[in-house]
């Protein structure tokens, strides 16, 4: 009897997991900028709380929740609009550089060239294939899509933020027990600290990134500085990728194998002081997500959402400990998600 349950518990299990994936990948249109949307808006709401809380203790002066939400959003969109015209411009002034990094990729390749070992003559074609300037005009066409996509993520804050009073009364009455409350408040309030902290570690990587090679003089320096900080947001690869990415940009702009280690050595150095032992210290026990689930989720929301997927990765797992681990009948969802059990 005990091993017919476990059984129909797995089965159950095996089923919602298929279920789930296929609602996510299916409702990718429609649940991808909701949910996107949903986390800017806890950001945005909770950064407002602490403006109005900020204004009552400094001025002795009350502000206006609406107010504070709408003049938070104008500031988190005056920062986006000022940041994606940098950006804009620095890929501009490097189109026009593209054959230039052309040239000094063929050099590469010719080098690749002279060995006759299978593995250096793929590496050869790969380089071949590369062409720099399809691949920033690719870059750039794929920024301006995002940037209407981003625009319904937008109108969906603002809906939010206009239905915020419904919104609470809906939950108070949906949700009339004092438990379900606190657990959508301990979600809010995780959710905003991991941001928190995610985004003050990041922007310290961005901005290390982008001293350290504006000041060898790469020309992607703003680029990859703006790269560090949206990959420093997902687990595992965003920090490689941040290190290698610019690595690599530096042996084709300059071919010089010394400098490209050297960025390699310290970019490395900067990502483990701050990632490593920064970002913990912040964290402390705010998250308690076992690191092999956490991979296996980056991946699968990555193949169903890609970055955006990746991105979103730990918060929806934040929200899902927390939800699993107030409720009996998934407790053992909990245990699994956790990296230790309390």
């Amino acid at each position: 009897m005990n091993k017919l349950h476990h059984q129909q518990n797995f089965n159950f299990l095996l089923t919602s997991i298929l279920l789930v994936s296929l609602i996510l990948y299916y409702g990718k249109f429609l649940l991808l900028p909701l949910l996107l949307a949903i986390f800017i808006f806890v950001i945005i709401k909770s950064l407002s709380e602490k403006l109005v809380n900020f204004f009552e203790k400094k001025f002795n002066l009350h502000l206006n929740t609406s107010f504070s939400l709408v003049l938070v959003l104008i500031f988190f969109l005056a920062i986006i609009y000022f940041f994606w015209k940098i950006l804009e411009q620095n890929l501009t002034n490097v189109v026009q550089k593209a054959d230039y990094y052309q040239n000094n990729l063929i050099k590469i390749s010719n080098f690749f060239s002279d060995f006759e070992v299978n593995t250096l003559v793929e590496v050869n074609n790969f380089f071949e294939s590369v062409n720099f300037l399809n691949i920033f005009s690719k870059i750039i066409n794929y920024l301006t899509e995002f940037t209407g996509n981003f625009s319904l993520i937008i109108i969906y804050v603002i809906f939010f933020i206009i239905e915020e009073k419904f919104l609470i009364q809906k939950i108070n009455f949906l949700f009339k027990k004092n438990r379900t409350i606190k657990i959508l408040k301990k979600i809010n309030v995780d959710i905003f600290r991991y941001f928190q902290i995610k985004t003050l570690t990041s922007m310290l990587i961005g901005l290390v990134t982008y001293i350290v090679l504006f000041s060898i003089n790469i020309d992607l320096a703003p680029t990859f500085g703006m790269l560090a900080f949206f990959l420093n947001f997902i687990p595992f690869i965003g920090s490689l990728l941040s290190v290698v990415i610019p690595s690599l940009f530096s042996f084709i702009q300059f071919l010089d194998l010394f400098n490209t280690i050297s960025i390699f050595i310290i970019l490395s150095i900067f990502q483990i002081l701050i990632g490593n032992f920064l970002e913990t210290k912040l964290m402390g026990k705010t998250l308690n997500i076992s690191p092999i689930v956490m991979i296996i989720f980056l991946s699968v929301m990555g193949h169903i959402w890609g970055v955006a997927g990746m991105f979103l990765s730990v918060p929806m797992l934040v929200f899902m400990l927390i939800v699993f681990s107030n409720f009996q009948s998934t407790k053992n969802l909990s245990i699994i998600i956790s990296e230790k059990v309390d």
